[in-house]
């Protein structure tokens, strides 16, 4: 079956489409909304509507059983829980993928420059540096032990 796309053409002037592609984008523009739906529920802690959400025949076929877990329990979870639905937004992601479309970029390109050039790494000195110390006495203050002054810092 060829497509507008192949750019092939029949003798007449009619054209063949494959509709599975569109009955795929379709498809996946449904979850996508089905997603945000459910991001903004969890959001307003509402349980009840993303069970209502979840019982869609459609959702429970094509959205994996981890990531409906994970709805319900960030749903009842209490307002002040710091957690994220992450297996929600992979989901997301995973479906935002798939499609022919480019991904939108929000962010700034400028911040993902990386400076790729060598530094100059400086060589150690072998003998390792001096730090001075006080004067060395005994535990019970009686007069100053026999050593040195001066202890190396480095290797042992």
């Amino acid at each position: 079956m060829s497509t507008v796309d192949d750019g092939i053409r029949d003798d007449s002037d009619n054209h063949t489409v494959d509709l599975a592609h569109y009955r795929a984008k379709r498809m996946r523009h449904r979850l996508l909304l089905v997603v945000a739906r459910l991001l903004e529920a969890i959001e307003q802690r509402d349980a009840e509507r993303v069970w209502l959400l979840l019982d869609d025949p459609e959702a429970y076929r094509c959205i994996p059983s981890n990531v409906r877990e994970e709805a319900l329990t960030m749903a009842q979870a209490p307002r002040t829980s710091l957690r994220a639905p992450v297996r929600l937004y992979r989901f997301q992601y995973l479906l935002r993928r798939l499609g022919d479309e480019p991904l939108e970029e929000s962010f700034d390109e400028s911040q993902l420059a990386l400076e790729l050039t060598p530094r100059m790494i400086t060589a150690r000195r072998a003998e390792g540096r001096e730090l001075p110390f006080r004067e060395r006495r005994s535990p019970d203050g009686g007069p100053r032990r026999r050593g040195r002054d001066r202890r190396r810092t480095g290797s042992r």
